[in-house]
């Protein structure tokens, strides 16, 4: 089966991680099955900044273990995903960044609003995802043979 190529180089993976605003973070639960949800990040620095609330599952499942897997990928013709495989830390939140993170997908004031109510109903807190290892295809690129 033909290999599909990667991303052509840093710029176009950093160029595609700032285009795209939602990702599926996959941790481990305490049974060994994996939880997946989507979530909004904001990539900075080298560093995934995901916002959540405390509770959350995959609050849980990060605190007992760091490890995790973090798919970004984009639905549409032509297929383009980058998978990230690395540890993440639950960190406080800063409100502003989660404000940020919210604003890549709705208005400021939106934003503002819904960080707002969920930190007035369940509290915030932010993952740090640092990637150890990062897989990128581009299925624009064509088959690599």
């Amino acid at each position: 089966m033909p290999q599909m190529p990667p991303m052509e180089d840093d710029a176009a993976i950093e160029a595609f991680l700032q285009e795209e605003a939602i990702a599926v973070l996959s941790t481990h639960n305490a049974d060994g099955t994996i939880h997946s949800a989507p979530i909004l990040f904001l990539f900075a620095d080298g560093v995934f900044h995901l916002g959540t609330q405390t509770g959350a599952q995959r609050v849980i499942n990060l605190q007992r273990d760091p490890r995790a897997t973090l798919l970004i990928e984009r639905r549409k013709d032509p297929f383009k995903y980058v998978i990230a495989y690395g540890t993440a830390q639950v960190v406080d939140t800063d409100f502003e960044r989660r404000v940020e993170i919210l604003s890549r997908l709705y208005s400021e004031e939106g934003s503002r609003a819904f960080a707002g109510q969920m930190r007035d109903e369940f509290g915030l807190v932010s993952i740090e995802f640092r990637a150890e290892r990062m897989v990128t295809v581009d299925y624009s690129r064509g088959g690599a043979g």
